[in-house]
């Protein structure tokens, strides 16, 4: 799993920097999992994998131990991030409550690298709820689509 992987010395394998927590789920056609860095003893890591590797959805988890940011990604590549942990306030002061999941998108910069637009995230659309909300409430029931 993404930047998945890191070069090994010792014989110049592919070693994985994340592991899959709990359950895996496979809803809506859309196969996702709990993941944590390996370093990270409490699974609390501020990211997830820049590229996927086994599954369509990485979920990590708060500092409350529930999932509180999922990834979306589209041909192995990060496409958007589902954000509900925190308070977000776009540059243009549009601002989102704190579980009340809220969208960052990806853009592809000419040079293949993806930049996510924290600047202008937004609700998720009624067909993102019918496509994954699902998927996020089977990994966090608590979490709201709308204010």
């Amino acid at each position: 799993m993404g930047s998945a992987r890191k070069f090994k010395v010792s014989g110049g394998f592919a070693e994985y920097l994340y592991e899959t927590i709990g359950k895996e789920r496979i809803i809506n056609g859309i196969h996702a999992k709990l993941v944590k860095l390996k370093t990270d003893e409490s699974g609390t890591h501020s990211s997830l994998p820049q590229y996927a590797d086994s599954s369509d959805m990485y979920l990590r988890l708060g500092y409350d131990g529930m999932p509180c940011q999922a990834r979306l990604y589209v041909s192995r590549r990060m496409f958007v991030d589902f954000d509900w942990d925190h308070d977000h306030k776009n540059s243009d002061g549009k601002s989102f409550p704190k579980g009340v999941v809220h969208i960052q998108a990806y853009s592809v910069n000419s040079d293949g690298t993806a930049t996510r637009n924290s600047a202008n995230a937004r609700y998720m659309s009624e067909l993102e709820i019918s496509r994954y909300g699902d998927v996020l409430t089977a990994f966090n029931p608590n979490i709201k689509f709308r204010p």
